[in-house]
Parts: structure tokens; sequence; C-alpha cells
């Protein structure tokens, strides 16, 4: 009867037969399991999806500059679903406070915002 293959650690770069890895930690959950992590809950999913049907799938940072740049849902070209107004300035999450951007005018208006926010430890990481 054939053996077992072991399985290679890519902790300690060793192959282990029956025993695991003692420099292997167990997988343990972040949050606790009654809160929601952040924007990836099923509302926020609805919510985003809805955003980006107002707005017909097109960037509007672009469009207020003539630009029509065509964003996705999911995918290489998806958008983003922006805070015009950044929860760290004061936003929330009402409809009106969102609006769709593609990835290049995000990454933009992220690098802005944290140029000249009040809190110098904000958008640092």
């Amino acid at each position: 009867m054939a053996t077992k293959p072991g399985c290679w650690c890519t902790k300690c770069r060793k192959v282990h037969k029956d025993e695991p890895c003692p420099h292997r930690k167990p997988f343990e959950r972040k949050r606790g399991p009654t809160k929601q992590s952040g924007r990836g809950g099923r509302v926020w999913q609805r919510t985003r999806e809805f955003i980006f049907h107002r707005d017909n799938f097109l960037c509007q940072i672009c469009k207020s500059k003539g630009i029509l740049t065509s964003v996705e849902l999911h995918g290489a070209y998806h958008g983003i679903c922006d805070h015009m107004v950044p929860i760290s300035q004061g936003g929330d999450d009402k409809l009106d406070n969102l609006q769709t951007i593609c990835q290049t005018c995000d990454k933009n208006k992220t690098a802005l915002e944290s140029r000249y926010s009040v809190d110098p430890g904000v958008g640092k990481v």
C-alpha cells in the first residue's frame, strides 16, 4: 500500500508527513463573529450596484471633464463606488454622497485627499 505524501510547509521549508508544522499558526478571524467586514457586505454590494446603474456605468469625474470613461462592476476595468465627501472628513453612505469613478480617478483623488488631509496620519499606511 502506498504511503501518503507529506505536505510542504512554506514557513519552515520542510515536508511534514503526519504532524502539522509547529511554526504554522491556525487561521483566526480578525473580527468578532457579530461584526461585518466593512464594505464587503451584501447591503454595500447592492448599494454599489445601484450607484453604478444610476450613473450609467460612467466615471463621473471624467464625465465632468467631457470624457466618457466606461467602467464595469467586476473585472479588469472595474469601477469604484466613491464617497464624494470621505467618511474620514464627515461624509456618510447616503446615495447623494456616492458616485461611480474609474480606477485612474480613484488613484488621483486618493492621493489628493491624503496630501490635503487635516489629520497627518490619515491616508498613510
